[in-house]
């Protein structure tokens, strides 16, 4: 047993490997600068969080695992450093945790890795295979971001930032998409393609996009719940109406159907499992409001998946006016792609931009959400910028319900910050 104490403890992977550490035998404890949804998973777990700097649990560790956001100048790391600590990453971290399972399956990518993740998951869950998992989201079905099942199938999601997935050498990767991201740590679009590389090499099997199999037919009920048809090779093989609404969830259904094949599973039990996924808090998730009739969070950052995220809410609501309210996540993602970011949002009806969510950042280091709605507003002039959520949610309250769909788009604290003042729940 090892005495881990976890810098960022509360991220939402972070989370989910202390949650899986604990259940090994170790003692786990760690810190963070705020409460959230993943510091209550913890306490709910029996593991301590502290939001003051701790120094004395820092010294009866024995280990110290610190989260990509967490840099070198953080007084808690230099503190944990100065006294000899064995210092390891979130990626160094998943990847012992990873060893510890016969068969790794890892699913990377720019965009719906989450998902496609979780997808396999719950076919593997249903084929009776109890696999566990590590997820870098909440599944709606019981808001967990991890599940410890048997030491045959871990199934994780592998992010790219800082390459921690390169510490998992997976019996079967998924890679679902690269695009330009994280350039504040690669530099260039070519180291990050030069990690995806080294990802491949280091898998025993390789699944990526297909011409041979494609998704067919693709409608949406009038819950606006996306149903279609699973093709190879011109061969019809599964009809699936699922719980989820965007259109790039037939994508994800297609790379976990490829995995679950892979591992022999039948179709019936691909086609329960893909069917009965609820899926994962903040993806495309229609919430409640009191004033809103239809308001939908989505977890979309980077301009692609904003992109997608606008065109299923039109697609899904055509006969109504959809309003895109965006929180840039890092100062750095907006500056690198902005022109990527300007050219999205100036085809909407309306924007709406918060402020930045920093994470790891400081202004100085990109371009501002209100730098990026001047941007905009030279060629979209149905934009604005808020600084307090309480004056963007007075904005919104104005505005008539019925024929108005709010979209909220971003990676940050906005969803949260709205649900403590009840705009949403």
């Amino acid at each position: 047993m090892s005495r881990i104490y976890f810098l960022g403890i509360g991220g939402v992977s972070m989370s989910a490997l202390a949650i899986l550490l604990k259940k090994m035998g170790n003692l786990v404890e760690g810190s963070d600068e705020i409460e959230g949804r993943g510091t209550e998973l913890l306490k709910k777990e029996g593991i301590c969080v502290d939001f003051k700097f701790n120094k004395e649990k820092i010294r009866l560790a024995d280990e110290i695992c610190f989260s990509s956001a967490i840099r070198e100048d953080n007084e808690q790391f230099i503190f944990a450093k100065s006294l000899g600590k064995n210092m390891f990453s979130r990626g160094q971290i998943l990847g012992r945790i990873a060893q510890s399972y016969k068969r790794v399956i890892a699913v990377a990518g720019a965009h719906g890795k989450t998902t496609t993740t979780a997808m396999i998951f719950n076919i593997l869950k249903c084929a009776g295979k109890n696999p566990t998992l590590h997820l870098g989201g909440y599944k709606i079905d019981d808001g967990l971001n991890y599940f410890i099942g048997s030491n045959d199938y871990f199934v994780s999601e592998a992010c790219e930032y800082h390459d921690n997935f390169l510490y998992l050498h997976p019996y079967i990767s998924v890679i679902t998409n690269i695009e330009k991201e994280h350039l504040d740590y690669f530099k260039t679009f070519e180291n990050e393609k030069k990690s995806f590389q080294k990802f491949r090499e280091q898998s025993q099997i390789v699944i990526e996009k297909s011409q041979n199999f494609v998704a067919k037919n693709i409608q949406h009920d009038d819950n606006g719940r996306l149903r279609f048809s699973l093709f190879e090779k011109n061969k019809k093989i599964l009809d699936l109406q699922l719980k989820l609404c965007e259109e790039i969830n037939a994508q994800n259904c297609i790379y976990a159907y490829r995995v679950a094949k892979l591992l022999e599973i039948e179709d019936e039990k691909i086609k329960e499992g893909l069917e009965s996924f609820e899926g994962i808090s903040t993806r495309f998730e229609k919430v409640k409001s009191p004033f809103f009739e239809t308001v939908i969070c989505d977890y979309a950052h980077h301009p692609t998946e904003i992109k997608k995220a606008i065109n299923s809410a039109k697609k899904i609501y055509e006969k109504q006016k959809v309003v895109v309210i965006f929180q840039p996540h890092t100062f750095s993602r907006t500056k690198n792609l902005l022109k990527e970011f300007v050219s999205v949002f100036s085809k909407c009806d309306e924007v709406l931009f918060f402020k930045t969510y920093p994470a790891r950042e400081k202004p100085c280091e990109g371009t501002t959400s209100r730098q990026l709605m001047l941007a905009v507003k030279e060629k979209n002039k149905n934009v604005k910028y808020f600084q307090k959520i309480e004056c963007l949610c007075k904005f919104l309250i104005q505005k008539e319900n019925k024929n108005t769909i709010l979209l909220f788009v971003g990676a940050g604290d906005l969803p949260a910050m709205l649900n403590k003042i009840k705009f949403i729940s």
